[in-house]
């Protein structure tokens, strides 16, 4: 069961990113545009569970707050990041922040941390670095470096909110949580948006096709929704130490995969062994 929820999870997220790395190479000019964009996506996830939304507690709407800003300087720095460097970088960079969770869940909560964890853990750092194209035509700006940084804090704290809501007695109401968390997320985002529109009247205006913006938001909220449903649970049944590394490290295998079978990514040799190497840290981790 375990085994099929990562599987899940997996999927869910390499979804996620393959759709707003394409559409936001392509289609994101301003920031207007990304802040506008992320806050359909987080429109659309609240409306996806939004009759759960008057089932939440006080607890539940503290931890959906604190969820929510985190999830708007993520998905912000997210896309943001994605657009301007080399995807395979990205998305290793911003998944090696698995770490903080993972250690959370040891120090605090007492997870048992085996020396085959502690191997498999150390091979998926490594597996990731190795999936990284360095020899990629994009030259890595300073400002991808610090969208990155943001991102990657960001989603470690993401991954500690999600691990402390699990384990409290009222985690039951998890479509609660996540349609309030992205309910404050859209109106943080759409505030945003406002505010720099009234702020900055001289500022070029979206550049953004609109219908089109539309299908890939939703699209995405869509996924990330039944993701971070799905992910709560998983919080909840799992150890965070083994939870964590396995589907970050699924996903970027999957991800490489995605892009050799749909976007014709040829793969080079460090690649290869990335792959290899990520199977093999799932496998001892399940041991």
């Amino acid at each position: 069961m375990n085994f099929l929820i990562i599987l899940l999870l997996c999927t869910l997220a390499t979804a996620k990113v393959t759709l707003q790395s394409r559409f936001g190479k392509k289609a994101l000019k301003t920031d207007s545009d990304n802040i506008l964009f992320n806050a359909i996506v987080f429109l659309t996830a609240a409306a996806l569970f939004c009759p759960d939304i008057p089932k939440a507690s006080l607890n539940t709407w503290l931890f959906a707050l604190t969820f929510a800003l985190l999830t708007v300087v993520f998905q912000l720095a997210y896309t943001k990041a994605l657009s301007l460097g080399n995807v395979s970088l990205t998305v290793m960079a911003v998944n090696l922040s698995m770490l903080f969770p993972s250690l959370i869940s040891v120090i605090f909560y007492n997870e048992s941390l085996s020396l085959m964890r502690v191997i498999g853990i150390l091979l998926t750092v490594f597996s990731f670095t190795l999936a990284v194209d360095l020899k990629a035509k994009e030259r890595l700006s300073h400002s991808w470096f610090i969208f990155t940084v943001v991102a990657a804090l960001a989603n470690g704290g993401i991954g500690i909110t999600q691990k402390i809501f699990g384990a409290q007695d009222f985690s039951s109401e998890k479509k609660s949580f996540v349609a309030c968390s992205y309910a404050v997320a859209f109106l943080v985002a759409i505030t945003l948006y406002l505010s720099m529109r009234l702020r900055d009247k001289k500022s070029k205006k979206t550049k953004l096709k609109m219908g089109r913006t539309y299908i890939f938001a939703v699209a995405v909220g869509i996924v990330l929704a039944i993701f971070q449903w799905v992910n709560t649970y998983a919080i909840s049944v799992m150890d965070g130490s083994f939870l964590f590394p396995v589907y970050s490290g699924g996903s970027i295998i999957l991800s490489t995969l995605v892009g050799i079978l749909f976007f014709k990514d040829k793969l080079t040799k460090s690649q290869k062994y990335s792959i290899t190497l990520g199977i093999i840290a799932v496998i001892i981790m399940n041991v």
